[in-house]
Parts: structure tokens; sequence; C-alpha cells
């Protein structure tokens, strides 16, 4: 498994990611991506949770791990605006566990046949 780097060690690689992906708060917590090397970045908004690191073509198709989104969690609810089922840490778990496992807890074509996003 690569070293970790901070966004400062590696402020001439790119990512493949759109403007939108932001640096993650608590980059120590990230594991690095096995293939490039990166911790990523996160785009999380109402309808999606994602990353991107350096791994794919472009900014516009890359790698992605993804976690349910708050608004599919409301949607959820019996209430329809309950979110205790919603895990803000969600999105670094996935990646840490595909990191160390290869495993993708979270597809998003097969969570949204569940009614998930």
């Amino acid at each position: 498994m690569p070293k970790l780097k901070t966004y400062n060690e590696i402020e001439d690689r790119i990512y493949n990611a759109i403007d939108a992906y932001k640096k993650v708060e608590n980059p120590e917590e990230w594991l690095p991506c096995p293939n490039c090397g990166l911790i990523p970045k996160i785009w999380e908004f109402d309808n999606g949770r994602s990353t991107a690191c350096g791994c794919g073509k472009n900014k516009y198709d890359h790698f992605s791990i993804h976690a349910e989104s708050i608004m599919s969690v409301l949607k959820r609810s019996k209430t329809g605006g309950e979110t205790s089922g919603y895990d803000e840490d969600e999105l670094r778990k996935n990646w840490n566990h595909w990191v160390k496992t290869g495993e993708i807890l979270f597809d998003p074509k097969e969570q949204l046949k569940k009614g998930r996003w």
C-alpha cells in the first residue's frame, strides 16, 4: 500500500475530478488509493456522495466510491423527515474499506434498485 500523502505533497499531481470535489477535512483518516497513491477528494451534495482520486480517464470519467445521500435517507424515512439512518462518515468508511479489501460496499446502480442513491 502506498505511503500516505498529504495534499501539500501532491500539489503537482492531477486529480480526475471536476471542481465540485473538495479536499477532505481530515486527510489522516483516509487511506491513500492503492493505485495512484492519492487521498481522495470528495463531493457531497443533497443527492449524492462520491470520491475522486487520480484514477480514470479524465475529470468526467473516473473511478469513484459512493455512499448513500442525505435525500435518499430522508425519502426512505417513515416520517419523510427523519435522518437518524444517515451516517455522515459512511463515505470515508466505504473508501477505506475498498482500499483495504477491494470490495465496493455501495454500488449506485444496485442501490438505486433498492430505492437508495
